[in-house]
Formats: structure tokens, C-alpha cells, sequence
């Protein structure tokens, strides 16, 4: 089995959602996270403030609405990247317009 990461790009989206409509997509998520349960390593949501560095600093930043920021993660098992894309291709993201990157973990 190889390694791979699905991150979730879609905040500037999920920001024009009401109430109602995130709480029905976090239950597609979850439906999502229990249908490949075997196959993960570990998933959660990222925090929209992180830090960015560079050599001489250290920058407080809010991602927030940012359509290049990654809005959460999973970690999964698959048996080649066949495998993983058919795994991804069903995450509710993109369903709702988000987009997803898969990358393998490792070499």
C-alpha cells in the first residue's frame, strides 16, 4: 500500500454558505470520512490562521476565503494512484465546486 494526501481547497466557497448548508456538507464529509474509515491515516480540518516563515521572519497570517489555501486533509492508504484518485473523486469538495490536490506521501 502506498501513502497519499487529499487536501481540500474550497474556503472561499464554503464562506458563502449559510449555516444550514455547511452543516449539510460537513455530514457529506463525514459520510465520505467513514466510507474510506479503513484506509485512513489521520484527517481533520486546518485552521484558517497559521504562520508563514521566510529566513528573517515570522508572519501571522488568516487564510480565510483564500482559494489557494487547503481547508483540511486526509491521509489514506491506497494501492497505487489509480486507487487514490477513484477514492478522491468522491469527496463531497467536489461537489460544491472545491477543488482537491492528491499527492503521494513519500517516495
Amino acid at each position: 500500500m502506498e501513502t497519499f494526501i487529499l487536501l481540500m481547497f474550497d474556503d472561499e466557497i464554503w464562506q458563502e454558505f449559510s449555516e444550514e448548508q455547511q452543516s449539510f456538507w460537513i455530514g457529506k464529509i463525514r459520510e465520505f470520512a467513514k466510507s474510506i474509515d479503513s484506509r485512513i491515516i489521520q484527517a481533520d480540518p486546518l485552521n484558517s490562521v497559521g504562520r508563514v516563515l521566510t529566513e528573517d521572519k515570522v508572519e501571522v497570517v488568516d487564510f480565510a476565503g483564500n482559494p489557494n489555501a487547503a481547508t483540511g486533509y486526509f491521509i489514506f492508504q491506497a494501492t497505487d494512484f489509480d486507487e487514490a484518485v477513484e477514492v478522491a473523486s468522491n469527496c463531497p469538495t467536489l461537489e460544491f465546486g472545491g477543488r482537491i490536490q492528491l499527492r503521494r506521501v513519500g517516495h
